[in-house]
């Protein structure tokens, strides 16, 4: 079987366009927030792609704000309140232990270096 290319560039557009944006965690590069001020929504980190946001919010670029004054109060409500799993350490998704401290700061640390 040959492989042949159309060069059909408004299909890329039209079709193809989501399939160019969502790629996995471990390919994608996100922008670090620097406004604590900024609304932010709670993503788990085990999520391969932290696109969906406790609360169900879909961020089509998403920043990663490692200090925030402001976070959703959905996706705070959907996480059990304040004194829900993640005050304990664990995840509000499947109830594992969270990753500490340090190994968080290594993974964002990986999803935001240039490539």
């Amino acid at each position: 079987m040959t492989e042949t290319t159309t060069q059909d560039t408004p299909m890329l557009e039209d079709g193809g366009a989501l399939e160019l944006v969502r790629v996995p965690a471990w390919e994608m590069k996100f922008k670090r927030g620097e406004n604590p001020d900024e609304l932010a929504h709670l993503v788990c980190c085990r999520d391969l792609e932290w696109r969906k946001a406790l609360c169900g919010f879909e961020e089509t670029d998403p920043v990663i704000l490692e200090e925030a004054t402001t976070v959703c109060s959905m996706c705070v409500e959907a996480a059990g309140g304040p004194d829900g799993p993640i005050a304990t350490g664990h995840c509000p998704i499947d109830n594992q232990l969270c990753p500490d401290s340090e190994d968080l700061s290594r993974i964002i640390a990986e999803r935001t270096s240039g490539p």
